[in-house]
């Protein structure tokens, strides 16, 4: 043996990994690159389906799909067609890119509800009731965030002290929210004085609302903020944080905010949809503009 050379152990195998199945790989592929909470509930949904069908994606047909859907009465209406939106958005996919055989989810046509948004939106004198029953500062800035902020909940649970900006005026806070998408949303004067009064921990990467360990603030606790401060308010037990995120998007266009604004301070994927917070002011009418 020359010197310097040893005896080389056999190269370990390969660490074999458990085969992954058609349907998990459509669901994994399927999934890649969502937010975490679209991902999340994408798949809760399929998971449903998958478990009352007893079958794999490749089996389920159009019988599979409209049992599965009436097996959901209890549901809302909205509920039901937001679940049968993400299965026919996955057979669709898998369908498209050869994993599955066929698309069961095209013949299903999802009928369009009935448009209810005004029965979440909250009036300006309810809002304020619901932020001004609550004294603790902390949970009180979490309610003023979610309304004047128009954030969604897990956009507000997120918030960092790095992603706001000081400026002449109160502040503008980066937010990372639906779709992996940045947008600036403006902190007003009296808000970003709020919040600063509650900062305790001066790292950049401290939460803008902590919890009451200091720590930051996860979207359940958050979620009971706002049930308690409506219960005391004496609102609907219905009402929950996206509620505050309708109210601000109705109270803005009620007091002339452009559409555009609001469209791009609450992230909103297109112009229709903010729209549809716009209301028809009592005594105004197209009928009115015809003499």
């Amino acid at each position: 043996m020359v010197s310097g050379d040893r005896n080389r152990s056999p190269a370990p195998e390969a660490v074999k990994s458990a085969p992954v199945s058609a349907d998990e790989l459509c669901i994994r592929t399927w999934l890649h690159n969502r937010g975490e909470n679209t991902r999340r509930a994408y798949e809760r949904d399929v998971r449903d389906l998958l478990a009352f069908a007893g079958k794999s994606l490749n089996e389920i047909v159009l019988p599979d799909l409209q049992a599965w859907f009436d097996s959901m009465g209890n549901a809302s209406d909205a509920t039901r067609r937001r679940k049968l939106s993400a299965v026919k958005s996955l057979l669709s996919y898998g369908a498209g890119t050869g994993v599955l055989s066929h698309d069961a989810g095209s013949a299903f046509r999802i009928a369009r509800g009935r448009d209810t948004l005004h029965e979440r939106i909250l009036t300006r004198e309810q809002v304020i009731a619901l932020i001004d029953g609550e004294e603790e500062p902390r949970k009180r800035a979490l309610l003023n965030v979610l309304y004047r902020m128009g954030l969604r909940i897990s956009e507000a649970c997120a918030l960092r002290w790095r992603d706001l900006t000081r400026r002449q005026q109160g502040a503008v806070a980066s937010v990372f929210g639906k779709g992996n998408k940045t947008r600036p949303v403006q902190v007003p004067a009296k808000l970003f004085k709020e919040l600063m009064a509650l900062r305790v921990d001066s790292g950049p990467d401290a939460p803008v609302i902590p919890g009451h360990d200091g720590c930051s603030l996860s979207k359940d606790a958050a979620h009971r903020v706002v049930k308690r401060a409506a219960r005391r308010a004496g609102l609907s037990s219905r009402v929950s944080a996206h509620w505050l995120r309708h109210a601000h998007a109705s109270h803005a266009l009620d007091n002339n905010a452009p559409a555009h604004v609001v469209c791009a301070t609450l992230g909103h994927a297109s112009l229709a949809t903010t729209t549809r917070y716009s209301h028809v002011r009592e005594g105004d009418g197209s009928a009115k503009y015809l003499d």
